[in-house]
């Protein structure tokens, strides 16, 4: 029986955003113990090619960080085996950021 390759949807559950007052949090859940491997976070900003934020592999999977400008906002996950160096990845759903003012 052949063991078969961990692919992304295998290895990743899911990647979910959340705004807290002017926070982005995001938190990447593996379908595995998440002891053996490091996460980075790339935050995209509609409109931008480039990521706004992109932060070091840490054993930590989860990210925050201070947004600015309203928009919307994306978040990919890159999930590294530390043992193969073996990378996955997975972009989280759209959340928009809004400031309402009162007159």
């Amino acid at each position: 029986m052949s063991k078969k390759k961990e692919t992304k949807e295998d290895l990743i559950k899911s990647v979910d955003v959340f705004l807290v007052k002017q926070y982005l949090q995001t938190k990447c859940q593996l379908t595995t113990s998440k002891k053996g491997y490091s996460f980075a976070f790339y935050v995209y900003q509609q409109d931008r090619a480039d990521a706004i934020y992109r932060s070091d592999y840490s054993s930590f999977d989860t990210n925050q960080i201070k947004l600015v400008d309203n928009g919307e906002y994306r978040v990919k996950v890159f999930v590294k085996n530390n043992t193969t160096n073996e990378i996955k990845t997975m972009m989280s759903s759209p959340i928009q950021k809004t400031t309402v003012i009162d007159f």
